[in-house]
């Protein structure tokens, strides 16, 4: 399977099949053992956690028209960077499902910022 990196940073593709085999899944995302690896349409993108800067979660509210009346979608999204500008943003499957994965992220970066950059 190809891989491809977001970061300057590669690794072998057997490294990434093994870690992805083993890894945990969150929605499109899988945390593997040093690579933060998703699938975006049919790719498979990469960056290993030494290479992510700062890391948080973008909530967006998408209004919707129903029959009933109007009301408005969250959609949360993690939005990850290399401290200078973002690499990757990626739909989660919900609040709960967002909240776990950064729990987790902050396990496996402790070096990364996970707040809001200032613009």
């Amino acid at each position: 399977m190809a891989y491809y990196p977001l970061t300057e940073t590669i690794v072998d593709s057997k490294i990434l099949d093994e870690e992805k085999r083993n890894a945990r899944q969150i929605g499109v995302i899988r945390l593997g053992k040093d690579n933060f690896v998703f699938r975006a349409g049919l790719k498979n993108y990469y960056i290993p956690y030494a290479d992510i800067k700062n890391c948080f979660r973008r909530v967006m509210n998408v209004p919707a028209k129903m029959c009933c009346g109007n009301g408005n979608f969250r959609v949360e999204n993690l939005v990850i960077g290399d401290g200078e500008k973002e690499l990757a943003v990626i739909q989660l499957p919900g609040e709960r499902a967002a909240i776990e994965l950064m729990k987790d992220l902050k396990e496996r970066c402790p070096d990364t910022d996970f707040n809001v950059p200032a613009k």
